[in-house]
């Protein structure tokens, strides 16, 4: 028996991983993404340099791989991509597009979360144009500004002007 095939849609550091583990279990991997030479493509069984939005050539490899299934991880935006092309190819995927909308937003995802008594990290919004005043808020704390995805951005803090360096030039959750 051939072994099943996946596509996985991003090659970052953060899907080595991921194909890692797809190979261990005996899978064939086939990574997709526009970054030449991204880490988890080095390690795939194949791998092609495609914008993981463009659904419609996706699918095409998808087709001419027979693909068994599409997998992607740690990204808003390939997982939204991952959904469209399961769709396309009437293959099943982990999450609903309703189960997208809830946990693509961080702040609906927390409120959910807590309708169901389930403890979340408290958030701050902090505002370098309005000034800089702080809560009292446990060390260290995550600084992510307000306007990425991802995990871009993000910066551990120890101290308070530590925050303040790394809110200015920009608005900054904490």
């Amino acid at each position: 028996m051939d072994a099943k095939k996946i596509l996985i849609l991003g090659g970052t550091f953060h899907m080595v991983n991921v194909v890692e583990t797809a190979k261990r279990i005996g899978y064939y991997t086939i990574v997709a993404d526009n970054m030449l030479g991204s880490p988890a493509k080095k390690i795939a069984d194949k791998s092609y340099d495609i914008n993981t939005a463009d659904i419609r050539k996706l699918a095409e490899i998808g087709r001419k791989e027979q693909i068994d299934g599409v997998f992607t991880a740690f990204d808003d935006i390939n997982t939204w991509h991952a959904v469209a092309l399961c769709k396309t190819l009437h293959l099943p995927f982990y999450a609903t597009p309703a189960q997208l909308e809830i946990t693509s937003h961080k702040k609906r995802f927390k409120e959910y979360c807590r309708t169901f008594g389930v403890q979340v990290i408290e958030e701050y919004d902090c505002d370098p144009v309005q000034g800089l005043e702080f809560p009292v808020v446990k060390f260290p704390v995550i600084v992510k500004p307000a306007d990425s995805f991802a995990s871009k951005g993000i910066t551990v803090c120890y101290k308070e002007e530590e925050i303040a360096k790394k809110a200015v030039g920009g608005s900054k959750s904490a």
